[in-house]
């Protein structure tokens, strides 16, 4: 049995402790949170301890894992004191708001024995997860090129949106996730150039367009959260390779990602042939992203999807993105 505490009773923690509870041979041993109204119903929903004692958890010996879904900011010191008690863990993303921050996140996981993987779901996403299997296999030749984008109105979920100082924005909190996506097929980023619109309502870049630079290639990131209160959430991957085009489109039914029936579809647009709706088994990604952090545990291996290094390439091209938006998008920022 495999006990783990997770830390945070948010959105997101909620969605992580759901999806552990739902796993065999994993326990949640504690859920941390500092506001009771969120931490107490989520504990007596997974019939869990709860606590505001972080203390407590890092020096319980019985717990084996943290599950980190604090905001960025505590996102290192976190980090380090998990692993400096000898626990597994799983940090939610970004790996953190800074790059000196992420550099020592990385450089901590690197020298320790301990499962140490960033929560970057869309590399569980079922269709993500097929799309990239298409475009890296040479069934369609190379990557040529690339669109991602993801909409939203602004988010009534967290308070936390409201302080882009706490969140990095958008173009951080928000687009990474596509950022990530496009390194995973592309590779290693080499510079990019980006507009934005400051958002009044959290004093940060929540509307950016961006020019990601991959020398043999390039990709275009679209997005935020400035979109009107009507605007379904909203988001899409396309690939360009030099024998078809791959293109997967969600939108849901409503302004957040899991309301409503919305619109789930991979298609393939093979140059010679006709196009094909493929139909992609469905699963939990957040489950999926859990189930195989518990798996690297049991087994011993060190994970190789979702690592740190992975999440710290996408924090710098997002960074970069952002010091170009502030120099007026005149600026092709290196990684």
């Amino acid at each position: 049995m495999i006990n783990v505490a997770v830390l945070g009773a948010g959105f997101m923690g909620s969605t992580h402790a759901r999806a552990i509870k739902s796993m065999p041979n994993v326990e949640i041993a504690s859920i941390y949170g500092l506001s009771k109204s969120r931490a107490k119903p989520l504990a007596d929903e997974l019939a869990a301890p709860w606590t505001t004692d972080l203390e407590q958890i890092f020096a319980d010996q019985q717990i084996d894992a943290i599950d980190i879904c604090l905001p960025g900011l505590q996102h290192r010191e976190a980090t380090e004191r998990a692993l400096a008690a000898g626990k597994h863990v799983l940090l939610e993303k970004p790996i953190a708001v800074s790059a000196d921050d992420a550099d020592a996140i990385v450089a901590l996981a690197e020298r320790s024995d301990r499962v140490c993987m960033i929560a970057h779901v869309l590399r569980f996403w079922p269709e993500y997860v097929v799309l990239q299997r298409d475009a890296t296999s040479g069934t369609y030749g190379r990557p040529r090129q690339a669109l991602a984008y993801r909409r939203q109105a602004f988010p009534a979920w967290s308070a936390l949106f409201a302080r882009s100082d706490l969140t990095g924005g958008a173009v951080i909190d928000m687009m990474i996730h596509d950022v990530d996506a496009l390194n995973w097929i592309l590779g290693t980023p080499q510079s990019v150039v980006a507009r934005g619109t400051r958002n009044p309502k959290s004093g940060g870049y929540d509307q950016v367009q961006m020019m990601i630079d991959y020398g043999d290639t390039w990709a275009q990131v679209d997005g935020g959260m400035m979109m009107p209160e009507s605007y379904p959430f909203t988001s899409s991957l396309q690939v360009l390779c030099d024998a078809g085009a791959l293109e997967y489109n969600f939108q849901a039914g409503g302004r957040s990602v899991e309301m409503g029936v919305g619109r789930n579809e991979y298609r393939v647009f093979p140059d010679a042939g006709d196009p094909e709706t493929v139909a992609v088994e469905q699963a939990d990604a957040y489950a999926a992203e859990i189930a195989y952090w518990i798996e690297c545990i049991e087994t011993g291996k060190r994970a190789d999807r979702a690592t740190p290094a992975d999440a710290r390439l996408a924090l710098k091209t997002v960074l970069a993105a952002r010091t170009s938006v502030e120099a007026g998008g005149l600026l092709a920022v290196p990684i």
